[in-house]
């Protein structure tokens, strides 16, 4: 953790775990800053990269900082130094000294699309006396889904501290990041998005069956790890297919069938670039991850059978016809096609849908009702 300077006005701390958490989070930050102006904003986070996201925003009196250890001292210097009035956390950052300190000096605990898994909740059951403390510390608990809120309320969080059911990452906002030129126009691109082990095998059967059928296109591979890059690569040459690889510094050509994007910081580039897009962690039985920010971006949504971590939505895309859901190499071969000759029918749906499950405005009221006066001693 870095020192944080001394705050000269009083502070509302808002902790993320890093980028991803954050940058979800800055509408609610900006209605935050623009209800309470007096305020400061301290935004904490686990990594340099979030913090230092967050300070390139430039939203006046909002500051980041490396977050403080979780230790008794050092979380009672950070709150004297920043002159915290109340706290907010992200998600799954469940820090017991943070939230029960904070509490105790008499500032409300806000937790906001907070989530727990169930081996998470099995572990704070064992722990009777920390865990009731810390749970009795919140003023306001906004769950992030339906299982994380029976799991709180069974680990004795109140009825009357709960909020709606808010899920962060719906609040996500694009980004202005151009992608470089490419040789194909987008309805010819189609991304494989943050893909785990065991899912390029079968993403790489699919585009070779799309050529197979005459299809002519270039496959945006975005490993999730991209220290796996030379094994992918090994498995894309040994599919016989031609690649380029970013981290090398090459770059796509019209013969180039997979473009082996393996860098960090990237992904809205790519989002951008394509015409659809397979949400990966869903043939990898990892959950699946986020469809909020490719439909952001406008592109067709694909994914694999498992969505266990964004349920909710997912149930609602497929419902609406606003995503196409795939069961294995053929069935997303197929899909692409499909998704790629009807791009903007399947990314205005799913707008819809996106914008039918987020309202910002309950979570944020009912957060300004708890803050204090800014003349709090």
């Amino acid at each position: 953790m870095g020192r944080p300077t001394l705050s000269e006005t009083p502070t509302l701390w808002m902790h993320g775990a890093s980028n991803g958490e954050l940058h979800s989070a800055r509408p609610l930050i900006e209605r935050l800053r623009d209800a309470r102006p007096e305020l400061e904003i301290t935004v904490t986070t686990n990594t340099v990269t979030g913090r230092d996201m967050v300070n390139s925003w430039g939203i006046p009196h909002v500051r980041a900082f490396c977050a403080p250890l979780d230790l008794r001292n050092w979380t009672s210097r950070f709150l004297k130094a920043r002159q915290v009035i109340a706290l907010i956390s992200l998600e799954n950052e469940l820090w017991p000294n943070r939230i029960t300190l904070a509490a105790r000096a008499g500032m409300p605990v806000f937790l906001v699309a907070a989530k727990i898994s169930k081996k998470s909740a099995r572990v704070w059951k064992r722990l009777p006396a920390l865990r009731r403390e810390m749970f009795q510390s919140i003023a306001l608990l906004a769950p992030q889904d339906r299982g994380s809120r029976n799991r709180f309320k069974a680990l004795g969080v109140r009825e009357d501290q709960f909020a709606p059911i808010i899920e962060l990452k719906s609040l996500y906002t694009p980004v202005d990041m151009v992608p470089p030129p490419l040789p194909f126009p987008r309805d010819q691109i189609w991304l494989a998005a943050s893909t785990h082990e065991g899912e390029e095998a079968l993403i790489i059967q699919a585009h070779k069956e799309r050529i197979a059928a005459g299809e002519h296109s270039l496959l945006l591979l975005a490993p999730r790890h991209p220290r796996r890059a030379a094994d992918i690569r090994a498995l894309i040459e040994g599919a016989g297919l031609s690649v380029a690889q970013r981290s090398q510094q090459e770059t796509a050509t019209p013969d180039t069938q997979v473009y082996l994007v393996d860098t960090m910081g990237e992904m809205p580039m790519w989002y951008r670039a394509a015409g659809a897009t397979f949400v990966a962690g869903s043939f990898a039985a990892k959950g699946g991850h986020t469809p909020f920010e490719p439909a952001a971006y406008g592109t067709a949504i694909l994914h694999g059978p498992d969505t266990s971590n964004f349920r909710r939505i997912y149930r609602d895309l497929d419902t609406a016809q606003a995503d196409l859901p795939v069961q294995n190499a053929s069935d997303l071969a197929t899909a692409v096609t499909r998704a790629l000759s009807d791009r903007s029918s399947y990314a205005q749906r799913a707008t819809k849908v996106i914008q039918a499950s987020t309202d910002l405005d309950p979570l944020v009221d009912r957060i300004l009702e708890r803050l204090p006066p800014a003349n709090v001693d």
